[in-house]
This record gives structure tokens, C-alpha cells and sequence, in this order.
């Protein structure tokens, strides 16, 4: 019932129970008693639907038009391996000791600018302490806290002139794409700040910056003899201004085992992509209040993914962070705007972004 038909209704009810003939009728006023019922509900029905209509249509409607397309540039995409030293503390005598074993932790990343800076999770770069148990010689246990010092990453592009799998290549066979070697050393430069952020925030803003700063020790076998003065690079794009709620987003990267080859004297990573959509955005509590923190999509991601770019249109909208633990499909990313804010104060983003 519309607001027209609700109206002619109240007004039949006015004329009933104005006529001094009918407005001391039981019946007659029965009859208005259930006729004022309806109309109560059909109002409030008609208001509900609109007031819905009208949040909907307020959280949909785009701001700004889409921004043109641009192609992803399959060298602005970085494989990374970092290598940990591991140092164990004894808890009761507090003595320490660094083994020879190193912890190696894979993930993905994305130049940002010219100079080679790569942009990745902070969780590939620090790994938090452990603590656990040792046999000592006299078969007791020993309990220890393991500490993860970084040592180094190696970082590798994909070979000049390799293409990227295509949507539907993905969605059909998705191909393997080899990097040939992890030819450059990287250290980290930046790590997201903590700082006035809430426990949520800082769970979700899991970025950090590495530096390409030289050649790594497999590098001169593949041709790779020094640090190139320029890089190509991809470009951050805010979200907040564009309706990319349902939107489809593909990314890249390097979930694969790492690969060993001549006596491990040299390793690969192996990249695949990934395409979904967009399925919510989320902005912080604290720090990130206005802006937006958190992309849900419904998109595959697994273990060496972390810190792949999420691409919407070409362009890096976010920073794959995190999976749901019983569901793969249920996946996040840092947005590319807490990325943005956060960096805003240093000269890591490119002069396009």
C-alpha cells in the first residue's frame, strides 16, 4: 500500500467518525478501530522501505567515476624469502645461544616506486617469539624462549618479458610462473607503526617497507651483476572515493614451495594468481576511524601470499594479509588508503600514487 492509498484511507476514517450518525456505532467504530490498524502498519511498512532504500542507495552510489584501466606491469611484482636467525634463552638461567639453523619465511610484495622499495606485510618481516621445550643431555627438558632476528631477504622479479596469467586463464588452469632466481638482497626500511592504534588496527595494518640493496649470491650466475638505478612500479590507488563493493580483483603471488636448485646454490619461488571480488570494506576504531582498513573478498589465498598486491583495475587497491582458518575463500587485505595514510609522511610512494 503507498502513502497515496494509506492517506485516502485516514481520510474515510475521519468522515465516518465525524458523522454524529455513525460515530456511535459499535460496528462503525470496530470497523475504524481495525481500519486505523491497517493504516499504522502500511505507514510504517512504507517508511521502513524507504529509509532502506535511501541507506542502501546512499552506501552504493559511487562518489566518482571509475578510474580508467591501466595493465599491471608483471615486473612491479616481487617474490621474497627472508632468512631468520634463530637464538634460544635458556628461561631459568637466561643464557643464550644462535644455532646455525635459519628459519626461512616465503611471501609476495610490490614495487612502489622507482628507487625499488617493496611493499609487503609486516608479518613477513618480524617474526614474533616462541617459546618451547629442549632435551638437555641428561634426557630432562629445558624451557626455552626462541627469538627470530632477521638477517636478510632475497627478493626476485619475474623474467623480462614474461606476461601474466589472464582472468580466465586463472579461473580455468592457472599456470605456474617461475621467478629464475632471487637475484637482490633487501632489508627492511619501514614498518607500519603501532603507535594510538587500537588491538584491532594494529592486527589489520600489517604493512611494511623493504629496500632492494644489493646483489644476492646467486645473482652474478643469472646475469644479475648489480642494482638497477630504476624500477617499474605500480600505483596505489584510495578506495574510499570508488564503489568497489562486488568489484573483481585479481592478485598475484607466491604460494608455491621454494625451489632449490644445484645444491641449493640457488633458489625459486613460484607464482599463481588469484581472482574474486570485493565482498566489504572496513574502516578502524582509533587511528584508521575515517579510513577505509580492511578489504573482504571471496578470493583463494594461501600460505606465501602474504603481502601480494590486490589489483582493481590495475591498480594496487590493497595488500593481501590474512585467510579465515576454515575457509581459504574468506580472505582480507590492508587497504591501499591505511597504506597510504600511514606512509604519508615519508617518501616511499611514487610520484603517481
Amino acid at each position: 500500500m503507498n502513502l497515496t492509498s494509506i492517506l485516502l484511507l485516514l481520510q474515510m476514517i475521519v468522515s465516518l467518525l465525524s458523522n454524529t450518525a455513525t460515530a456511535n456505532n459499535p460496528q462503525v467504530q470496530s470497523l475504524a478501530q481495525q481500519a486505523i490498524s491497517v493504516a499504522q502498519e502500511a505507514l510504517s511498512q512504507s517508511l521502513y522501505s524507504s529509509s532502506t532504500i535511501a541507506a542502501t542507495t546512499s552506501a552504493t552510489s559511487p562518489n566518482n567515476p571509475d578510474p580508467p584501466e591501466i595493465a599491471i606491469n608483471p615486473q612491479t611484482l616481487v617474490g621474497i624469502l627472508c632468512y631468520y636467525n634463530i637464538m634460544y634463552t635458556d628461561q631459568d638461567t637466561g643464557e643464550s645461544e644462535t644455532t646455525a639453523d635459519q628459519l626461512e619465511v616465503r611471501g609476495s610484495g610490490v614495487i612502489i616506486n622507482s628507487e625499488g622499495n617493496i611493499l609487503t606485510n609486516r608479518h613477513i618481516i618480524e617474526q614474533p617469539e616462541s617459546y618451547t621445550t629442549i632435551t638437555d643431555n641428561n634426557g630432562g627438558t629445558i624451557p626455552v624462549a626462541e627469538t627470530y632476528n632477521l638477517d636478510h631477504c632475497d627478493v626476485g622479479q619475474l623474467a623480462a618479458g614474461e606476461s601474466l596469467p589472464t582472468i580466465p586463464q586463472i579461473q580455468s588452469i592457472n599456470p605456474y610462473v617461475n621467478i629464475p632466481v632471487l637475484g637482490y638482497t633487501a632489508q627492511p626500511v619501514f614498518i607500519s607503526p603501532t603507535a594510538g592504534l587500537s588491538a584491532d588496527e594494529i592486527q589489520y595494518a600489517d604493512f611494511a617497507i623493504l629496500q632492494i640493496t644489493g646483489v644476492s649470491k646467486s645473482g652474478p650466475t643469472f646475469g644479475i651483476d648489480s642494482v638497477p638505478t630504476s624500477f617499474p612500479y605500480a600505483k596505489l590507488l584510495p578506495i574510499k572515493q570508488y564503489p568497489t563493493i562486488d568489484g573483481s580483483v585479481v592478485t598475484y603471488g607466491f604460494p608455491g614451495d621454494v625451489t632449490s636448485g644445484q645444491g641449493n646454490f640457488f633458489q625459486t619461488l613460484t607464482m599463481t594468481g588469484s581472482v574474486g571480488n570485493v565482498t566489504g570494506v572496513d574502516s578502524g576504531d582509533s587511528f584508521y576511524t575515517d579510513t577505509p582498513l580492511v578489504i573482504f573478498t571471496n578470493m583463494e589465498i594461501a600460505h606465501g601470499r602474504s603481502g601480494s598486491p590486490l589489483f582493481w583495475r590495475g591498480y594496487v587497491i590493497g595488500l593481501v594479509t590474512f585467510f579465515t582458518s576454515n575457509n581459504v575463500t574468506e580472505s582480507g587485505s590492508v587497504a591501499s588508503d591505511a597504506i597510504l595514510k600511514g606512509l604519508e609522511d615519508t617518501n616511499y610512494i611514487g610520484p603517481n600514487n
